[in-house]
């Protein structure tokens, strides 16, 4: 049976505050289950989208807001996590430490990529095969 996830993309934007973590876990739920994931593929994908945030929230200069895109692909679904900030600011953590982080995200879907641009983490880019 194929998924039922619409083409496009889907993206929610809400505020850079841990608070929020809750709603992205559930949006995040929502189109998994769409895409027809296992529960498991559900929980390790929405923990690895939940890491990415944390990730973005805890830089030197937190953002103003998070944004998480889903975007489905012939066979896999991508999903970019970004922020918005008003002022620049560092990331605060070396190559190393990015690189782990990497590993774990990857450990949780298929693939991890995360972007830095100016000593600022600008994109991650997780993807699960369908």
């Amino acid at each position: 049976m194929p998924d039922m996830l619409p083409d496009g993309a889907i993206a929610l934007t809400v505020p850079a505050d841990r608070s929020m973590m809750l709603v992205i876990r559930l949006t995040t739920a929502g189109v998994l289950a769409r895409a027809r994931l296992t529960v498991d593929a559900i929980d390790d994908v929405k923990m690895a989208i939940e890491e990415a945030c944390t990730l973005m929230i805890s830089q030197q200069c937190p953002p103003d807001a998070l944004c998480v895109e889903f975007l489905r692909g012939e066979h896999a679904l991508e999903i970019h996590v970004h922020a918005t900030s008003g002022r620049p600011c560092l990331c605060g953590m070396g190559p190393e430490e990015l690189e782990v982080v990497r590993s774990i995200l990857t450990s949780l879907t298929d693939d991890a990529r995360i972007e830095c641009a100016e000593g600022r983490i600008r994109n991650i880019l997780l993807t699960k095969e369908l």
